[in-house]
């Protein structure tokens, strides 16, 4: 079950991208749930009930709790880097506010049915490499990490370190080989130590990355080019 919110007080917004989707529905053979909302108030409740969406269709210019505020709370304070936000509006000046949020795209109204159906394809996508698992030994002790917990690899001399949300591993490893399994769409090289997960970024410099967690790492002067590329083509929804 893939599960959609949509959130936007207008009716006739939320009617349109409702039937966008179950049309599309229809075309990938894949079971869809919506559920509708028409406040950021009533939205928040709704997930801190411990309901889970896969994407929040989000409108900007909500009454009270806008779609910025919703989604810096959704990502801050409920710590969920997996949700994948898309956010709607009217005006194309709000882009630049929206990347701490970590959007996967961002549409301007009035709705385009191509566009919609383009985008929810990537969420379904990404989704299911969400699912995937980074595999490992250490000794004779197996693991599986998920990569959507991954935050970043790190290699010293010959081992590799994985510092996810909530633990650090160790193994002995190269970051190469690594990089050539990662899904290429999150992870990529920032230094020849580094591989990182975009979808844990919170801040980029010319020269450095903040993530969730804090830590700031460096982006040598090698891999800046391609990182900045990366980065735009990333806020723009690009795939």
């Amino acid at each position: 079950m893939f599960r959609v919110a949509i959130c936007d007080d207008e009716q006739a917004i939320c009617s349109q991208i409702e039937n966008i989707i179950l049309n599309f529905q229809k075309e990938v053979f894949d079971k869809i749930d919506v559920e509708v909302f028409y406040s950021g108030e009533e939205l928040c409740r709704f997930i801190l009930n411990e309901h889970k969406f896969d994407v929040i269709f989000l409108d900007i210019e909500l009454k009270q709790m806008n779609g910025v505020d919703l989604g810096r709370r959704i990502r801050e304070e409920m710590h969920d880097e997996v949700t994948q936000l898309i956010y709607i509006s009217a005006k194309q000046s709000y882009a630049m506010d929206l990347f701490q949020t970590r959007p996967l795209n961002f549409l301007i109204k009035p709705i385009c049915k191509e566009k919609i159906s383009k985008t929810l394809k990537l969420a379904m996508q990404l989704s299911s490499r969400c699912n995937l698992f980074f595999e490992f030994h250490v000794g004779k002790i197996y693991y599986r990490v998920p990569y959507k917990e991954i935050i970043y690899f790190e290699s010293d001399d010959k081992k590799i370190r994985i510092i996810s949300i909530d633990k650090t591993y160790e193994f002995y490893g190269k970051l190469a080989d690594i990089k050539k399994g990662v899904p290429n769409k999150d992870f990529l090289l920032i230094h020849k130590s580094y591989l990182i997960n975009y979808m844990y970024v919170s801040e980029s410099q010319y020269d450095s990355i903040k993530f969730t967690n804090g830590v700031h790492l460096p982006i040598s002067q090698t891999y800046r080019k391609e990182v900045r590329d990366f980065l735009i083509k990333r806020r723009k929804g690009g795939e």
